[in-house]
């Protein structure tokens, strides 16, 4: 997703709200929350929460990844 060394804004928004975590499902939410956006470019909370579902987090949970997604919609 980078080109010429610059960031998505998906993954500049994951390193901004600490949605990385231990990155051992960071690709596929990425992937998922940028195919979100593209269908729908203002999703609530809700939306996030289910357009994510089909990826498992090992960690404390989805709230920053949600928080990372959201961020990314208002352009954050």
């Amino acid at each position: 997703m980078a080109v010429d060394g610059v960031m998505h804004p998906m993954q500049q928004a994951f390193m901004e709200n600490h949605g990385l975590q231990c990155g051992y499902c960071t690709p596929g939410m990425v992937m998922a929350a940028t195919s979100l956006l593209k269908e729908n470019p203002h999703p609530s909370e809700e939306e996030v929460r289910i357009g994510l579902e089909g990826n498992l987090c090992r960690c404390t949970g989805y709230h920053n990844i949600v928080k990372s997604v959201l961020a990314c919609a208002a352009g954050e």
